[in-house]
């Protein structure tokens, strides 16, 4: 995020400083460059000059030791014409021999010409230098002369300074162009990165910024494409924690909701029976009229002691449900032989002893689970089935396996359900009976306790209207297990 700033506060100063700076140092770098040139160039020109006629002249020298006379005109011939100068060839007596280019009669001009060639000089208010090469031709010696004029050098010096302005306006416009594109070019890579900046501080990490380099700036892009993505991936994760956060919460206010509604329906559960219980133990002890009859009264009180006992039982065991030992009291048994023995014991009851049962029970199907609370709702559905079947009704108990898991259903020939009334059968307290009789309704606990305790175990369960009856399905399904 401190890059975001950064980038973000420099954003609109970034690309006018540049280009100053930039303008700025292409200007002192042409006065130092143009400087340089009005104090060096006539020196250096002027050593260049001069070495180049040195050279020149040392090749006639050279044409003089292993050649005639003639060898060395030629060579003064090439010399005159490299260096465009008029050199002289003079005898011992200081008379001209030859000039290049230039006829030279014996006895001709050679007086006035000795006179106006002056000895080897060399003065500040003279134009020219005079420089002179000693030689020897066929044993005969020989002098070679020619001059440097400096003249030239002057005015170099002058046009330089003529074209000073010119010159000048053509840097300033040259530097101006040159700092625009060059302050353009640095600072469009840090524009887009405000650009990706922004829209990283607005969280939308869509746009990957190009690392075309290796310097700062490439260095810069490489680092913000890193934080954008691991900003994307920590705000993906968070995303997550607060789904699940969000989940957990509304789990916990439903189950906060769903123990108030428990507290308050246990609560009038309660309220009634022991009002009862008190209203006969009082009017047993005071005798009034039936009550008289204690023997009577006190098995009525005490069955009814007995109901309460076992709604504060069934109370205890879905508290239970959310201890913090419940997942290390798993175990594997089997169901099969418990489902057995479960029907066989209800086949025992009086009562049930005309039931057409038919079973369709698969063998050795295991299950891993809290062992109490599964036979505790599977033992609810059986019961149930039994209860509320009469005669010589059917009921029919299927237990299957498969490489997925298993399935159980139980059926009971019975009066159908109906359809509004089926999803408030697992609600605490709630009978189809509404006359309030324990012994015809029941509790209206069981069902809640069957769907909390299979919730609690994993398993999925329905209840469903058949043709004659009504139908009861728990499953466990490994491929849907692995999505609760």
């Amino acid at each position: 995020m401190l890059a975001i700033k950064w980038i973000t506060k420099i954003r609109a100063k970034i690309s006018a400083k540049i280009f100053f700076i930039t303008l700025a140092l292409l200007l002192v770098f042409t006065v130092l460059i143009y400087a340089m040139l009005l104090w060096f160039l006539p020196n250096f020109y002027y050593d260049y000059k001069k070495q180049k006629l040195d050279d020149g002249a040392e090749l006639v020298v050279k044409a003089s030791k292993t050649g005639s006379l003639q060898d060395v005109e030629a060579a003064m011939d090439d010399f005159a014409a490299a260096n465009n100068i008029s050199p002289f060839l003079l005898n011992s007596m200081n008379q001209i021999v030859y000039i290049p280019y230039v006829e030279v009669q014996s006895g001709l001009m050679t007086t006035s010409i000795t006179a106006s060639v002056p000895v080897a000089t060399t003065d500040a208010s003279d134009s020219s230098t005079s420089i002179e090469k000693s030689m020897t031709i066929d044993n005969v010696p020989y002098t070679l002369r020619y001059f440097i004029n400096i003249q030239p050098l002057t005015d170099i010096s002058s046009v330089l300074l003529l074209f000073a302005p010119y010159f000048l306006i053509f840097v300033v416009v040259l530097s101006f162009i040159s700092a625009y594109f060059f302050s353009k070019r640095t600072v469009k890579p840090l524009l887009r990165m405000n650009n990706v900046a922004n829209k990283m501080a607005r969280l939308d990490f869509s746009e990957e910024l190009p690392v075309k380099s290796t310097d700062e700036i490439g260095q810069l892009s490489h680092h913000l494409n890193d934080m954008a993505r691991e900003l994307e991936g920590t705000l993906i994760d968070l995303q997550k924690v607060n789904v699940r956060l969000e989940a957990e919460i509304a789990k916990e206010r439903a189950q906060e909701e769903t123990r108030k509604q428990f507290i308050t329906a246990v609560s009038h559960e309660l309220k009634s029976p022991i009002a009862s219980v008190m209203g006969q133990l009082e009017a047993m002890i005071h005798r009034i009229g039936p009550y008289s009859d204690r023997d009577t009264y006190l098995k009525r009180s005490y069955e009814t002691m007995e109901q309460m006992s076992a709604l504060v039982q069934d109370m205890l065991e879905i508290s239970r449900v959310d201890s913090a030992d419940f997942e290390t009291s798993k175990t594997t048994f089997n169901l099969s032989s418990f489902i057995t023995d479960c029907i066989q014991q209800e086949k025992w009851h009086p009562e049930a002893a005309h039931r057409q049962i038919q079973n369709n029970i698969a063998p050795d199907v295991f299950i891993h689970a809290n062992q109490k609370l599964v036979e505790k709702a599977f033992t609810n559905v059986i019961h149930n089935a039994f209860q509320y079947s009469q005669n010589v009704d059917t009921i029919e108990i299927s237990l299957k396996s498969s490489q997925q898991g298993w399935y159980f259903s139980i059926y009971n020939d019975s009066p159908t359900i109906p359809d509004e009334e089926l999803s408030k059968l697992f609600d605490a307290f709630y009978r189809l009976e509404k006359s309030g009789n324990k012994t015809t309704g029941g509790s209206g606990i069981g069902l809640f306790i069957t769907a909390t305790f299979l919730e609690k175990s994993k398993l999925c369960y329905r209840i469903d209207n058949k043709e004659h009856g009504v139908q009861f399905s728990i499953w466990q399904d490994e491929s849907i297990k692995t999505t609760l």
